[in-house]
């Protein structure tokens, strides 16, 4: 019999899931792995109703390629309003989740042989899509001491004559890193100097505390080379939805439109129906989203503070996002046998922080989406399985 593609065989399955089988029929346990706002917040009723309506008024066809017509117009409506941006309706794609969008982008950008930088940690399904597409990952380390934020220098000093994109992501998943004005600019200038495309995941963008400030990388003078990836699901909770986007200029937009037609078609009908209502209804989008935020807020306290008591784990408070990533190394365990203890005895999952690449060994992901209930419990068993460890 013949063998699966090489492609394939070179990607490792997400050791995400080997977590999320270990938990498996374990009773009690509380998940701190998961990055879902659902449980915690479903999407709003409004949003729901709106999609139940299209069915029944017959939205159940594809729709454009490029998704439905008004929802683009939302898009760009918001771009404008919160970013001073202008983009024109055949520079929006609709795509099935930011996860197709991110896919789309490199399919339709990266050659055999380019090289994509990537910041080391970041989330897991970046090298294997500039992999599928034939590209070469290369890993910018980002560090604890600087905020898990890339440092430009670092990255300016992994470019060669095959570098042709960056892959960004902030807020960010693994982290909860928020980049500074500054360093984007830097890095802006690296990209317009050395003719790089930059790809930017901004699906946590309204996920930030504090005084912190997200800044739209597109808005920084290079709007013409910057593919911003956005989605319904984080925001406005509506994960299972599928509704994701990408805006870019015409030229890029149609390649990526070519693949989305080859690929997935167009994204679903009812549920782009039920993210028009979204944008729509500002009104009462903000008070839900205000809601989720300070809810998120007083979880995001609750879980570093109660880290930093534990003796042998530290953790930086996040700026954005849903996750934390605290240092686990004074416990002596890798990121793997923390997390493996973690879920035989204390009943709590958390991700190992190598799944996010080589620089996260020795830290784990923990998400705050759960019930301040479950992450005190959490916390208290994660505190007595140690020391007993001890």
């Amino acid at each position: 019999m013949r063998s699966i593609a090489n492609r394939i065989k070179s990607i490792r399955p997400s050791g995400i899931r080997r977590m999320f089988d270990l938990a498996q029929g374990v009773e009690g346990i509380i998940s701190l792995g998961i990055g879902d706002p659902v449980p915690a917040f479903d999407t709003p009723s409004f949003i729901k109703e709106a999609a139940k309506k299209a069915l029944d008024e017959g939205y159940s066809a594809y729709s454009p390629n490029l998704g439905f017509a008004e929802l683009r117009e939302q898009i760009i409506s918001k771009y404008k309003n919160e970013y001073g941006l202008d983009y024109s309706l055949d520079e929006v794609c609709i795509t099935c989740g930011a996860g197709e969008a991110l896919y789309l982008a490199c399919q339709a950008l990266i050659d055999p042989g380019d090289e994509v930088l990537i910041p080391d940690p970041a989330f897991l399904t970046y090298p294997p899509q500039v992999s599928f597409a034939g590209g070469i990952p290369v890993r910018v380390p980002i560090s604890e001491d600087n905020e898990f934020c890339v440092n430009p220098e670092d990255l300016q000093a992994k470019i060669t004559p095959k570098t042709k994109m960056i892959i960004l992501n902030f807020p960010s998943n693994p982290t909860g890193a928020v980049m500074r004005k500054a360093d984007l600019k830097a890095i802006a200038e690296i990209a317009q100097d050395h003719d790089l495309f930059i790809l930017s995941d901004e699906c946590y963008e309204k996920l930030i505390y504090d005084d912190n400030v997200h800044t739209c990388l597109a808005t920084l003078g290079i709007q013409d080379r910057t593919i911003v990836v956005n989605s319904f699901s984080k925001t406005f909770s509506m994960t299972g939805w599928r509704v994701g986007y990408a805006l870019a200029n015409k030229e890029i937009i149609n390649a990526i439109m070519v693949t989305h037609q080859m690929n997935a078609v167009a994204a679903n009908s009812s549920a782009q129906i039920g993210c028009i209502e979204g944008m729509k209804n500002k009104e009462e989008y903000e008070k839900f989203a205000k809601q989720m935020l300070a809810e998120f807020d007083k979880r995001r306290k609750e879980l570093v503070n109660g880290f930093n008591k534990i003796s042998g784990i530290h953790c930086l408070m996040p700026k954005g996002a849903f996750y934390t990533f605290p240092n686990i190394k004074e416990t002596g365990l890798t990121s793997y046998e923390f997390s493996e203890l973690m879920i035989t005895k204390a009943k709590v999952v958390m991700i190992p922080g190598n799944e996010f690449g080589d620089y996260g060994e020795g830290y784990v992901r923990a998400s705050f989406v759960a019930s301040l209930e479950q992450i005190k419990e959490a916390l208290e068993r994660i505190k007595e399985v140690l020391e007993k460890k001890s």
